[in-house]
């Protein structure tokens, strides 16, 4: 009686840890959470892959660093810059059905140094340097000449702080299928180079289907501002977004992300900047225990000067 009594307490035990273990692991799921780094689009509030699905615990937090390389030629402008943005944030679920969040961004021309990596990534994979290779590197160039607007050297000048809170319900949830909706609520200041309102806000939907060791999840968005022009020309006060994306697990620790983004252009009448904003990210994620390190290249791609021409990604998450 006494080892039938010992073996059922192992299992009780073993039963009450496993769900404990499943928290641990599944604590960082979920898409890679970043934001464009288009011109345009980083300077007002861009829609992101937010979590389907919400594990009840800890705040996590998190930091962020982007850096970004800014090349765009069109008849009607040339940006030639980098742009670096510092995030901080937090999310907490207090129950399965709701999630709240808040970030905060700061944002520079600080010199990246990607030039000579693009050059590179260029040349091995046969794509054109479209005059990369004509002009100096590492240089702060701005042109925009019906604005009648040129600004040479401003390198590590401020582009602009966000303040950013958000608020999400799950919506749907059953076995394979997670469905939930989000509200955010951003403030721009007086640094962003746009004139007008200084809000930004958006609400999306977000859903996933898990099977095996994969995840592929949606997002539906649409996005306001009551900004009113963005390097002198009229801003839309509202644009969709919409994105596709797949998360697989490697390992335990390992897992590999893939995502695309699409984004209706936000400028009325400059050049590529009326077309849609189109992006890939590809992210690896490691995780160790409350700790979750990404690295993510994002890379656009079909009209590509109204985008980054790349941007690179750095991100630590910890669950409290």
């Amino acid at each position: 009686m006494g080892g039938s009594m010992m073996k059922s307490i192992k299992i009780s035990l073993l039963l009450l840890l496993i769900p404990g273990l499943g928290q641990a692991a599944n604590w960082s799921d979920g898409p890679l959470m970043v934001r464009s780094q288009a011109p345009a689009k980083s300077l007002v509030l861009s829609p992101m892959f937010r979590p389907a699905y919400y594990q009840p615990g800890g705040p996590q937090v998190d930091a962020a660093f982007y850096a970004a390389s800014i090349y765009a030629i069109d008849t009607e402008y040339v940006m030639d810059y980098y742009s670096i943005e510092y995030r901080l944030g937090m999310v907490w679920s207090p129950s399965p059905l709701w999630q709240f969040g808040w970030s905060v961004a700061s944002r520079t021309t600080d010199d990246a140094q990607l030039d000579q990596l693009t050059l590179s990534f260029h040349k091995l994979f046969g794509i054109a340097q479209n005059g990369r290779d004509e002009v100096p590197k590492h240089r702060s160039y701005l042109s925009i000449p019906k604005a009648d607007f040129e600004k040479k050297d401003f390198s590590g000048e401020s582009i602009g702080r966000q303040y950013e809170l958000s608020v999400g319900r799950s919506l749907y949830h059953q076995h394979r299928h997670n469905l939930s909706t989000t509200v955010v609520l951003a403030y721009e200041d007086d640094d962003n180079p746009r004139s007008g309102g200084s809000w930004d806000g958006s609400v999306q939907l977000d859903y996933q289907y898990a099977w095996s060791d994969s995840v592929a999840y949606l997002m539906g968005a649409m996005a306001f501002t009551n900004g009113d022009t963005l390097f002198g020309f009229e801003l839309k006060s509202s644009s969709w977004h919409w994105g596709l994306g797949i998360r697989h697990q490697l390992a335990p620790r390992h897992q590999l992300l893939l995502e695309y983004n699409a984004a209706e252009g936000t400028l009325h009448n400059l050049g590529q900047f009326k077309n849609a904003v189109h992006e890939i990210n590809a992210g690896y994620r490691y995780r160790y225990r409350q700790l979750a390190l990404e690295g993510v290249i994002i890379e656009n791609f079909k009209h590509p000067h109204n985008s980054a021409d790349v941007a690179l990604v750095a991100k630590i998450r910890y669950q409290f």
